[in-house]
């Protein structure tokens, strides 16, 4: 449930004449004090309106400062808080996981070397899948090419082509150009892991300097 800013005021106008009565009793004696919008400093026995809306300073017999209270913020600036609050979070907890990435990063990969036969393996065990992929997909080119001879011979011959041939045609067309995405997205696939590789690689050395600067003397 969220209040307006009239009924926090004052809910906080009770909770401070609440201590005020209470300090009061123990012979404290405190006032208040506070900057009005004119930019005059004012001075109370008890806790207004205006000083809670402006903030204000809890000033003892001696007259220090005790503590500072803040103003009470509005709705609209309740709620920017709050974003702002969820923001500051995010980026803790995205410094955080980057944090531990690093860390598990150097854990993996004792050396530069080591990670570097890693990203190579990556990129072997693509081109192994797009090696295999070319031969399944030269042998569907050629079946269907076959399968087109075949159906030619009837429509060089004024005949309908029967409707297996069709519907095998049609399969294999459809198998053909599958692998050709397929084949066309592992070379993307190949790209961006050579790429990332170079980034990795270039944040892995700034790590290592790092650590061996901390290390340093």
């Amino acid at each position: 449930m969220r209040f307006s800013t009239s009924l926090a005021l004052t809910l906080a106008l009770a909770a401070v004449a609440t201590q005020y009565v209470r300090a009061d009793d123990k012979g404290l004696h405190n006032r208040y004090r506070w900057t009005d919008a004119h930019g005059i400093v004012q001075y109370s026995d008890v806790p207004t309106t205006e000083a809670l809306q402006a903030g204000y300073d809890v000033i003892d017999a001696r007259g220090s400062v005790v503590k500072h209270v803040d103003r009470v913020k509005n709705a609209d600036e309740r709620k920017a808080d709050a974003a702002a609050a969820d923001a500051s979070a995010r980026e803790k907890q995205r410094i955080e996981e980057a944090a531990q990435a690093d860390r598990q990063l150097l854990q993996a990969y004792p050396s530069e070397q080591a990670l570097i036969a890693a990203q190579k393996g990556r990129v072997v065990a693509i081109d192994l899948d797009l090696a295999n992929v070319k031969i399944s997909e030269a042998n569907q080119e050629k079946s269907l090419t076959e399968q087109l001879t075949y159906a030619s011979t009837f429509e060089r011959d004024g005949k309908p082509v029967p409707a297996a041939v069709k519907q095998q045609i049609e399969a294999l067309s459809r198998n053909v150009a599958a692998q050709r995405k397929y084949t066309a997205d592992k070379l993307a696939e190949r790209a961006l892991s050579e790429q990332k590789a170079q980034a990795e690689l270039a944040h892995y050395r700034e790590l290592r300097a790092a650590q061996q600067k901390a290390g340093s003397p």
